[in-house]
């Protein structure tokens, strides 16, 4: 039976006060204003709920101390010892029991276990944050070099998020307060620490490995390690670990003959072992674990991770809270979120050094869906300290979280932190002075303590020369993006591997701008442009880019438009970010390209209005997510223009068996009218991506990229299906040959309406070729959306209610960029 935790459905509340006016609860004004606050969470998560805040309020949360307390009963046990256990308090705290001081925390990183007496009566818990202003503004050591990312270059000393602390790209709350979960539990018999696990391959098998520290009263008789349903004895040893204290260790493994490999998403299944530890008949679950062998290859500058021998095109985004006020989503909601990752092609998600290290339920997640994580230290864009007592919390921090991820599959890569090479490098410091004795030497030895054989890289990006080479190692590839290259920089670069990539300030869909924004009205409003990230300092923002590839792809200028139509305006822009998207994610792709990955920043807007993610802050998808879910899928198929080499059609396969079928191609005319069409049988390599001439399975040359220009182009669009023998089409793809500029015009688009289940199906179809197709029907999720239809063409799209109670059918409109007028939902 689980032993009874005092603070299990605990009432807390929280209050603030000027920094340093109160010291201690006994000295806390007897009228202070209390509010109710959910724990875990933060003091912006307590005013938010209590409609005190909200996103966009100029609120330093900083500024002042904040307070959390509840009531505690008195115990009912015999147990005289008892465990409060803190997973982690934002930033500077201190807790007392009662009168008694039991907790001082430097780190928001830090989990931390305090042994108290039994409470013989009820009691209170307080936790007080002290201000990080206050603290930020005392005299440190300067850094070698300054950056720009935040506002005091004292930040570096400080181990906390740079969530809401971050001017221009997280202008949202500072984390303050209890953020991890909180539990007073009687002191237990047996427990176990400094848990060391490993899992290995060999050959068809596999081992387990464990060594634990037994905290016991008596020494253990019988240890047993059970992974899966085997079963093997462990060794119980002593060791002498100070003059006066002598530990006993269980240590030993357990070998399986054959094991099912676990594959990243869409290269194969990801089965998991449960892994626990018997000891005088206590069992104690660790973990669920998975087999993998998973390599980088840095050769000549690659970058390129290999699982189980098979390499990865490794595609994804930089992750982003998904509660990013209170830090506390909740399991059903991170869940949900990484299962949009998946639904998105998606097999990598980042976790960048500016947010902070996610929970069990986030990598237990990853494990079942098979998404590789890239795990970024807590460090971004600071020359951090080598102060020992600095180094110290770090490796306390580090030791706790690498311990947590022993045996995950998951993990694929450690970086020490997000541009912190970066920033010294772009200031044209020499080598000396662009990296830290933390990440080149104090993270990796921990790496090496904890997770021996996991990939490290010193920062993100790295690699080559200088740090901000595209071309070697790890990049932040952004020429087509902020630097504003045109879509031939995609493969100029040279990229190896994008560990950031394509931020644009992507305009939310029409059902959140309206709920949020004000409708497209709103976007020449202030508050739209407080939800446009833009690095601290800087003459642009990311509209700014993103309007740079609104007239690059369409030829208008998207100011003009904004006047006359805001509505188009937003439209223009959220395709072209759409077709940015799918074609530099095409190219890397595709078999010849030296890009072994990309990762998009980012997954998900921190607030409400045109950020830099896939989805928008109340998590709907936004169009580039649609056009890289394409793109991206286990099995498609997408064109590149090669020019004068023609337009060459690509199937991608990340299976484990090859794909046998037919490649069947169609030309329209720029009327509409189909003038060409042809088959071929074609094999698809396992794990690969296969590759064909259009105009070689035609039979002749037709100029279907238009760059021979003999006269005027005959072909408008080229659609490829890829058929299974039993004519299901398994992928297609619509290629314009003269590019996204298209006239606005009626070209008959309908949309009807099909029950599904608890679901429903939307047909649309349309008379002439429509670009991108986009569906608004709010309430409900979409399977897709901004689309191509080729003339005559159909589709069908998925509307699942996000409501489960929703039972009236979807209302709302279909629309194309090149439509004239909108079809009705029904």
């Amino acid at each position: 039976m689980d032993a009874p935790d005092l603070l299990a459905g605990a009432e807390w509340e929280c209050a603030s006060t000027p920094p340093g006016t109160a010291l201690s609860p006994a000295e806390l004004p007897p009228d202070l204003p209390w509010l109710p606050a959910r724990i875990p969470g933060t003091a912006a998560a307590a005013l938010l709920a209590a409609g005190r805040w909200s996103p966009g309020d100029d609120v330093d949360f900083d500024a002042a101390d904040w307070w959390f307390r509840c009531r505690i009963p008195a115990a009912e046990t015999a147990t005289s010892q008892w465990l409060l256990r803190v997973g982690g308090i934002a930033t500077l705290a201190d807790v007392w029991v009662g009168d008694d001081h039991v907790l001082e925390s430097r780190s928001m990183f830090v989990a931390s276990e305090v042994a108290i007496a039994a409470p013989g009566t009820a009691t209170q818990i307080v936790i007080r944050c002290r201000s990080l202003r206050v603290a930020l503004e005392a005299r440190a050591p300067r850094p070698r070099w300054k950056t720009r990312l935040v506002d005091t270059q004292s930040m570096r000393w400080f181990r906390t998020s740079l969530v809401g602390r971050m001017p221009g790209w997280a202008e949202l709350a500072a984390a303050v307060g209890p953020w991890r979960a909180l539990s007073l539990v009687p002191a237990p018999p047996v427990a176990l620490d400094d848990v060391r696990l490993s899992v290995t391959c060999d050959g068809a098998g596999g081992t387990v490995r464990v060594r634990a520290r037994v905290r016991s009263a008596s020494r253990p008789t019988s240890a047993v390690l059970v992974v899966g349903s085997v079963r093997a004895a462990l060794d119980v040893v002593t060791k002498v670990e100070r003059a006066y204290d002598d530990s006993v260790y269980v240590e030993g493994a357990v070998t399986l003959a054959t094991v099912d490999r676990w594959w990243p998403r869409g290269y194969g299944p990801q089965p998991l072992y449960d892994v626990s530890l018997d000891i005088d008949g206590e069992v104690f679950s660790l973990r669920r674990v998975g087999f993998r062998d998973l390599t980088v290859d840095r050769t000549d500058g690659a970058f390129t991770i290999s699982v189980n021998g098979v390499t990865i095109f490794c595609r994804g985004a930089c992750w982003v809270p998904v509660d990013a006020v209170g830090l506390a989503p909740g399991a059903d909601a991170q869940r949900n979120a990484l299962a949009q990752v998946a639904a998105a092609g998606m097999n990598m998600v980042r976790v960048t050094g500016t947010m902070v290290y996610e929970d069990e339920t986030f990598w237990d997640s990853c494990d079942e869906l098979g998404l590789l994580v890239w795990q970024d230290v807590m460090c971004a864009d600071m020359d951090y300290p080598d102060a020992p007592e600095f180094v110290e919390l770090v490796t306390t921090e580090l030791a706790q979280v690498f311990g947590r991820l022993q045996g995950r599959p998951s993990l694929a890569v450690v970086s020490g932190g997000s541009e912190t090479e970066q920033q010294a490098t772009m200031l044209g410091l020499p080598p000396d002075r662009r990296t830290s004795a933390l990440a080149t030497e104090s993270v990796p030895a921990l790496l090496a303590d904890w997770l021996p054989g996991t990939a490290y890289v010193t920062s993100s990006p790295t690699g080559g020369p200088l740090a901000i080479r595209n071309d070697a190692g790890v990049a932040h590839y952004f020429g087509v993006g902020g630097y504003r290259r045109p879509l031939s920089d995609v493969r100029a670069a040279g990229v190896r591997f994008a560990a950031e990539c394509l931020a644009f300030a992507t305009p939310p869909e029409r059902e959140s701008v309206d709920a949020d924004c004000g409708g497209a009205a709103g976007m020449n409003e202030a508050r739209w442009k407080a939800g446009v990230p833009h690095d601290n300092g800087s003459s642009w923002d990311f509209e700014d880019v993103r309007d740079h590839y609104v007239r690059e792809l369409f030829a208008v200028e998207p100011a003009d438009v904004r006047l006359t139509d805001p509505e188009r305006a937003l439209d223009l822009g959220r395709a072209a970010v759409a077709e940015v998207a799918a074609t530099v994610f095409a190219e890397w792709r595709r078999a010849a390209s030296p890009c072994a990955g990309g990762l998009v920043l980012a997954m998900r807007d921190l607030r409400a209005g045109a950020g830099v993610g896939l989805v928008d802050a109340r998590g709907v998808p936004k169009a580039p997510f649609y056009a890289l879910a394409r793109v991206n899928a286990p099995v498609a198929l997408f064109a590149v223009d090669e020019a004068l080499n023609g337009l060459r059609l690509h199937i991608a396969n990340d299976g484990p068996d090859p794909l046998l079928g037919t490649l069947r191609v169609t030309l329209y005319a720029p009327g509409g009218a189909r003038t060409n069409h042809a088959d071929r049988v074609v094999a698809v390599p396992a794990r690969g991506v296969a590759e064909f001439d259009a105009e070689d399975i035609l039979g002749g040359f037709r100029d279907l990229t238009w760059a021979y220009r003999f006269g005027p182009a005959a072909t408008d669009v080229v659609h490829a299906e890829f058929v299974t023998g039993d004519g299901q089409v398994v992928v297609h793809v619509a290629h314009f040959v003269l590019g996204p500029t298209r006239p606005v015009t009626d070209i008959g688009l309908s949309a009807t309406l099909e029950r599904a289940g608890a679901a429903w199906d939307l047909v649309v179809t349309t008379e002439l070729a429509a670009q991108y197709v986009s569906i608004d029907a709010p309430g409900f999720a979409l399977s897709d959306s901004w689309f191509h239809l080729v003339p005559g063409g159909s589709h069908r799209v998925r509307l699942s209610a996000r409501d489960a109670c929703q039972v009236a059918p979807p209302q709302g409109y279909v629309r194309a960029l090149n439509g004239a007028a909108a079809a009705p939902i029904g």
